[in-house]
């Protein structure tokens, strides 16, 4: 079998992994991108690139804009839609198969090699305490692996089982805008509703030449998403002849636990791989990129010291990441415990629309974000912790969920039939297996 050498490699290029290739070969490291897809290709997202991703990113991607949203048109279970702005620009619009490949393109540039097509088989510690990453008749050996592959990442599975995460669901499509009425939505104004569902959000993202529409939420409630983004779109009468199909492609976001193991001694693990999805949002690239520097960085160190250990990348991303993670999937309980509650304070609430707001940027935090929806009440705070995880647990613990002003039953039985979702990571379509214990807040000791 033939063999290739590196320094590092990094499987997968997507926003993680080239960013950490790109920084790695930018520094003279002889670095390998592996990746399933060749590039450009399609990725399931619903496109919005929050401003605070930007600050990771070290060269400039304004071209890739299809536009910029400042403004929210936000209702409450599909009723009574208002709409909030900021002077500053929130949310730039892209579309995935583009952002990716130029962030790839730029990897390249800078000096790494890329194989496409290239499914990566498992991985193997030599004597020496190398990795050979193992793909069809071929092997590459490095001193590091990276694993950016994704939600079903194969290099995670070399560290965790499932259940080290926190595991929500989400489906979109991109509808182009001559099926559109243009009167529905406005270019710089991002369309949500949410309290229909436990927990999670519709949206609609208008970018240059289409809209992104889609819905995420518990991995326990991923079986009514297609039908929540059906009636969201016939709600906010967006498209010019209603009832028309929808190609609904469905993808998990994962978020990293206390449980999660990012680092061993030479193997670590970069964006969906690590769990850096951004909970209460669903935001899966700003966080991303972030790993991805860091990731460059821990590498470098061990690679310039001559010490091939990589166990205190486990600690470098938490304390650069893990707070804001934490307190953005916290928010995210209030918010399934609280949801009209968090509505009223969306809505009228300017100190908390503005927080939110320069969190989106990076200016703030979702630690002050959750000081300033408590309030007056952040003194009770371990009280309320403690009250939110205990009814999150009861309602993940359902097994059928409806929409908010639906009749029982009506929105689950829409949701078996009408599209198909096409899965991107393995599942079945309609998510068959969404009631498994990963829909769950997990104790450590079911982990097996």
């Amino acid at each position: 079998m033939r063999r290739t050498d590196f320094d590092v490699v990094v499987v997968g290029g997507g926003p993680a992994g080239s960013i950490t290739a790109y920084m790695l070969a930018r520094a003279g490291i002889r670095t390998a991108i592996l990746d399933a897809s060749d590039f450009p290709r399609k990725k399931p997202c619903g496109g919005g690139l929050q401003v605070r991703t930007l600050r990771d990113i070290p060269f400039d991607v304004h071209h890739l804009f299809r536009g910029t949203m400042q403004r929210m048109s936000l209702s409450y279970g599909m009723e009574n839609p208002y709409t909030r702005a900021y002077p500053r620009p929130l949310v730039h619009n892209i579309l995935r198969s583009q952002f990716d490949h130029y962030l790839l393109q730029r990897a390249e540039a800078a000096g790494a090699s890329f194989f496409g097509s290239t499914s990566v088989r498992g991985l193997d510690t030599l004597a020496d305490k190398r990795v050979t990453v193992r793909v069809d008749h071929h092997e590459y050996t490095a001193q590091f692996v990276v694993g950016a592959d994704g939600a079903n990442s194969v290099v995670r599975s070399f560290l965790n089982e499932r259940c080290n995460y926190f595991w929500q669901a989400a489906v979109y499509c991109e509808i182009p805008e001559l099926r559109l009425k243009s009167c529905a939505y406005d270019e710089d104004c991002m369309i949500v509703d949410w309290g229909s569902l436990p927990s999670g959000y519709a949206w609609a993202f208008p970018k240059e030449g289409c809209v992104n529409i889609g819905a995420g939420g518990p991995l326990a409630a991923a079986r009514l998403l297609k039908a929540y983004v059906a009636k969201f779109v016939e709600r906010r009468g967006l498209l010019k002849s209603p009832g028309q199909q929808l190609d609904l492609v469905g993808h998990h976001l994962p978020t990293l636990t206390a449980r999660t193991k990012v680092a061993s001694e030479r193997v670590i693990l970069v964006g969906d791989a690590a769990g850096t999805v951004e909970p209460f949002t669903g935001d899966g690239i700003a966080f991303a990129v972030q790993s991805g520097r860091i990731a460059s960085d821990c590498i470098g160190r061990a690679l310039e010291a001559g010490q091939m250990d990589l166990n205190g990348y486990q600690s470098d991303l938490y304390s650069h990441i893990g707070n804001e993670l934490l307190w953005s999937r916290k928010l995210l309980s209030v918010t399934m415990s609280f949801p009209r509650l968090m509505h009223y304070l969306f809505r009228t609430n300017d100190r908390v629309w503005e927080t939110f707001c320069r969190t989106l940027r990076g200016e703030d935090s979702f630690q002050r974000l959750k000081r300033d929806v408590l309030g007056p009440f952040e003194f009770a705070w371990s009280l309320i912790d403690r009250f939110t995880q205990s009814r999150e647990q009861r309602i993940l613990d359902r097994r059928r969920f409806r929409a908010i002003g639906e009749p029982p039953g009506e929105l689950l039985q829409r949701s078996r039939g009408g599209e198909h979702i096409h899965s991107q990571n393995g599942q079945d379509g309609d998510f068959a297996n969404a009631d498994q214990d990963e829909s769950r807040v997990v104790s450590p000791k079911e982990c097996g």
